[in-house]
């Protein structure tokens, strides 16, 4: 039965002050092709990737700390790889947890005064310090085409400057090869 609150992939959106600083931290992932895991604010210490299953649309309805760039992988991909969703649960429940599922715990304490609940992130995580992005499997989100365009001159720079390099260094045969295309297929979404 098709639902418009689920959806067949997650999403890793990037934060910042604005979105300038959001669309670096997107550049940076794509150019170096991985997304790096962080320990912040994970009990534990444990290193993760995160991303959440909530579609974009809802999710930057409920929330303004994240901007509208992220990497799109999906679901089943992430679980072939290890990825699962969190176990929202008390912090007194953690102990309970194997040790070796502990990465999964997020603190949910809806009766509390504040109440603790991160549950409409409807997160997941992998265990890693790194997840290497599989074009095949990764599409990049940005809010309007002009986004997408920046990435797509820069590789095209790069490549440029590579040849150059290249032709500098072993002949100008290498000016012939063609500009290798941006190979991460892109969305631009409606927030």
């Amino acid at each position: 039965m098709p639902r418009d609150d689920l959806t067949k992939y997650l999403v890793h959106w990037t934060k910042g002050a604005n979105y300038d600083e959001a669309f670096q931290k997107l550049r940076q992932i794509v150019f170096e092709g991985r997304l790096r895991g962080s320990g912040d604010l994970i009990r534990g210490g444990w290193v993760c990737v995160c991303f959440t299953e909530a579609p974009e649309t809802s999710f930057h309805q409920v929330t303004g700390k994240y901007k509208p760039f992220g990497i799109q992988v999906p679901k089943s991909w992430l679980f072939e790889q290890g990825g699962r969703p969190v176990i929202y649960e008390t912090n007194n429940e953690y102990d309970l947890l194997p040790d070796e599922i502990k990465w999964r715990h997020v603190r949910y304490e809806p009766n509390t005064n504040p109440p603790f609940d991160f549950s409409w992130e409807r997160e997941w995580r992998i265990q890693t310090d790194e997840l290497l992005l599989d074009i095949a499997h990764t599409r990049i989100l940005v809010p309007d085409e002009s986004w997408a365009q920046a990435l797509v001159n820069e590789h095209e720079v790069n490549e440029h400057m590579h040849l150059q390099l290249m032709a500098s260094a072993y002949g100008e045969e290498w000016l012939m090869y063609p500009v290798e295309e941006f190979a991460f297929r892109y969305t631009v979404i409606d927030v």
